[in-house]
């Protein structure tokens, strides 16, 4: 054997045995940005153990359908009461607020869709939370359905938001348990207009996004491929930012 090959050979027995350290590190990668909400629901659905599932209807579901899971810390606003720095857990699934009070400290009030007008979710570094998370019932920016709306950019006239939803979906390893299901979680942007009625869905490529403001601007130069693939939150909080000056 030739010593070229031979270094081939060793290698490729290096790169498996990295693959496989990772694997076992409970490292997965990834390419390119990830949402920290999604990351987050991945991670948990990867470290639930097998057998631990939650029933909804006749699935079972692995992982988790709360946004950065439960007991989170942040304030909650009703047309009854506020309260601050409080425990609360945002269901993606049903669209619930549950929270925990000095009351309640071990099982938690559940608000039905609409019963909160808007509720925050703190800093939360270790999570990926950078900043406070606003979350908006739809009902009051002109939406229809029943979910809750995350602020990313509040503008003078434009607005942005992304909505989270959690759907079931099918578990790629399984082909036993008919039964068996996940929680996959997703998410759209969304715009508000002063000066229009509702919310207005974005479609997720840059070039659909600058056609939508062509007549009012050109964000061309401000929102890009790179930028949008880079980190789309940011880049799209860049684009209203310039669309409201």
């Amino acid at each position: 054997m030739s010593k070229h090959v031979k270094f081939v050979i060793a290698g490729l027995v290096f790169c498996f045995s990295a693959i496989s350290s990772f694997g076992q590190a409970g490292f997965t990668p990834t390419v390119g940005w990830v949402d920290p909400a999604l990351n987050h629901n991945r991670l948990i659905r990867e470290q639930t153990a097998d057998g631990v599932y939650k029933l909804v209807g006749t699935f079972k579901v692995i992982g988790t359908s709360y946004l950065f899971g439960e007991r989170q810390k942040g304030n909650l606003f009703s047309p009854e009461a506020k309260a601050y720095n409080i425990f609360l857990s945002y269901n993606t699934y049903n669209q619930e607020v549950e929270f925990y009070s000095a009351s309640n400290p071990d099982k938690p009030l559940i608000k039905e869709p609409g019963s909160v007008d808007s509720f925050i979710i703190n800093e939360n570094q270790s999570l990926g939370i950078l900043n406070p998370l606003k979350f908006v019932y739809g009902n009051h920016l002109g939406a229809s359905d029943k979910s809750y709306y995350m602020e990313l950019f509040a503008g003078k006239r434009y607005s942005l938001f992304k909505r989270y939803k959690s759907d079931l979906g099918y578990v790629s390893t399984n082909y036993v348990q008919s039964e068996l299901r996940q929680f996959d979680l997703l998410f759209d942007y969304f715009y508000t207009d002063t000066e229009g009625k509702g919310v207005k869905k974005l479609k997720p490529n840059v070039s659909s996004i600058i056609k939508e403001f062509k007549s009012v601007k050109d964000i061309s130069s401000v929102l890009t491929n790179d930028a949008f693939a880079v980190n789309p939150d940011d880049a799209l909080k860049k684009a209203f930012d310039f669309l409201n000056n």
